[in-house]
């Protein structure tokens, strides 16, 4: 941080070194004491930024070693001021923002949440406070591992706590602790597997209760097919919880609509551009939001600089566009190509757990739409639970009567 301010008062020149013995050059220059920073190679240039004093030294190295140097760009206060000699008053003003912001940057400003998907970031930003790291603070005054320690024993919800200071921002990140689900029993009812609809049975699984149907059983909907009242061997009754899984051969229905004529709406040309500066926390607006929310919008965020030094000031803006209306009217091909892939999504979204055995598809041209009537046949778990009440005892029931 120190280095980076002493650096840009003095100035430094951004300049490349083209040739073949770039590396030479550069161990050269590091053996007798002229300092890079920033190196970078990219095949026969050597891209470096140094100080004015140690660049006028390069041209002897550069000369023997087959090597062109050419500036790209001189960085710092020392050029700019350089430029701007004449006047005065800028120059001095320039002088005085620099220094505020360097001041600035020694106080934390913006604080960061991340990592928190069920702890509230509140009660994070309050552990935080406690410890004294709030918005206004010295950056270099607090103990970091302190803060962590006690973050983490005031959440017991979380695995680790960590904070990074980076000039006026403080970042923490914390991970939440994977808790082992409670395990829950749904067996609080008895409940019986009915029909969901009609099929035919082709594969039964039965985990609990007591079956009445078999493969090759035709049911309908609605009808009993494993029964939470179970006969053991000494020809008691007990309840239970009726699980299976009973596969059956049934129809299912799929109705798409495409458009052939579609409306889509568009941005077209900006309409108004709102700007909102956040300081301190404290959010200041210059401009109306509510007369334009209607209408699309882009909104972006980016931290206000003064040459390379960020501030604590959060500029946020947000454009507005007009919106203009487009027609786009589909031939038969191209509407049975959209309508056939809205119909893949769509069963691909609702049919996830169904086997496809056939499908058979109407397709008709009605009121503007292309239209596609898909009639399947599929394999699916077909069995509902339905609660019942019986006097009859539960299976662990010490009441077996």
């Amino acid at each position: 941080m120190l280095s980076d301010i002493i650096r840009f008062f003095k100035g430094y020149i951004e300049f490349y070194a083209e040739g073949i013995e770039t590396e030479k050059f550069y161990t050269f220059c590091s053996k007798n004491g002229i300092e890079f920073f920033e190196p970078k190679k990219a095949e026969y240039k050597l891209f470096l930024k140094t100080d004015l004093k140690n660049y006028k030294k390069l041209r002897i190295p550069a000369r023997k070693n087959g090597l062109k140097l050419k500036i790209i760009k001189k960085h710092g206060f020392y050029y700019f001021a350089k430029q701007n000699r004449g006047k005065i008053g800028f120059v001095l003003g320039s002088i005085f923002i620099v220094l505020f912001s360097v001041f600035m940057n020694f106080f934390i400003w913006e604080i960061n949440v991340t990592g928190n998907f069920k702890t509230d970031k509140t009660q994070i930003i309050k552990s935080a406070e406690e410890m004294g790291l709030y918005t206004g603070t010295l950056s270099k005054k607090h103990s970091v591992q302190d803060m962590e320690w006690y973050i983490l024993r005031e959440n017991p919800g979380l695995a680790s706590v960590e904070i990074n200071i980076q000039g006026s921002v403080a970042n923490i990140l914390i991970n939440e602790r994977n808790e082992v689900p409670e395990m829950v029993s749904d067996d609080d009812v008895p409940v019986n597997l009915i029909a969901s609809k009609y099929g035919v049975i082709k594969e039964i699984n039965v985990f609990d209760g007591q079956p009445l149907v078999k493969p090759g059983d035709a049911v309908l909907k609605g009808d009993l097919l494993v029964s939470a009242v179970y006969e053991d061997r000494h020809n008691k009754l007990t309840l239970k919880h009726a699980r299976a899984e009973i596969i059956a051969e049934t129809d299912y229905n799929i109705n798409i609509e495409f458009p052939l004529e579609e409306k889509i709406l568009k941005k077209d040309r900006l309409k108004k551009e709102i700007y909102e500066i956040i300081f301190l926390g404290k959010k200041i607006c210059f401009g109306n939001h509510e007369k334009f929310i209607d209408l699309p919008s882009e909104k972006n965020a980016e931290k206000l600089k003064i040459f390379w030094i960020e501030l604590p000031i959060n500029l946020i803006t947000t454009r507005y566009f007009n919106v203009k209306e487009n027609a786009i009217t589909y031939n038969f091909e191209q509407g049975r190509e959209k309508a056939f892939e809205l119909l893949e999504k769509t069963e691909k979204k609702t049919m996830e757990n169904m086997q496809i055995v056939s499908r058979k598809t109407e397709e008709k041209i009605k009121n503007g739409k292309y239209i596609i009537n898909a009639d399947y046949i599929v394999l699916m778990d077909i069995g509902e639970e339905q609660p019942i009440e019986s006097d009859i005892p539960w299976e662990n029931s010490d009441d077996m009567s």
